[in-house]
């Protein structure tokens, strides 16, 4: 992986994790594709989102910056093949401990992601 990509990949991520700590629009609109999807389990419920559908629920309570909640979220693993990447991350919101496989693409020249899936 050339350095910069990997360095953009990261950046991308960081996007995503403090447009949720901070409950920016902004932010998660620049870091994710605009048809991606995001679905995952929470307490076995399973969970299949919109990029609109998720910001609203990221933007429509207090942020967890605004609550004073500790910014705890972290990259587990990064593997990219040309194009293409997927990020494990592990992201603490409140009182759940979420696992994120994230999946990345490089769309002309700028890393954006496409999909999220997790689990708690």
């Amino acid at each position: 992986m050339i350095n910069s990509d990997f360095e953009k990949i990261i950046e991308t991520v960081t996007l995503y994790f403090k447009g949720t700590y901070h409950g920016s629009a902004e932010m998660l609109s620049k870091a994710f594709h605009p048809t991606a999807r995001i679905t995952g389990i929470i307490n076995d419920e399973i969970f299949d989102w919109s990029l609109s559908e998720f910001i609203s629920r990221i933007t429509m309570s207090p942020s967890a910056a605004n609550k004073g909640e500790n910014y705890d979220k972290k990259i587990i693993s990064i593997d990219n093949t040309k194009n293409a990447a997927m990020v494990k991350a592990c992201v603490i919101v409140g009182e759940f401990i979420f696992f994120d496989y994230i999946t990345l693409l490089k769309i002309n020249g700028h890393w954006i992601i496409k999909n999220k899936s997790f689990t708690n």
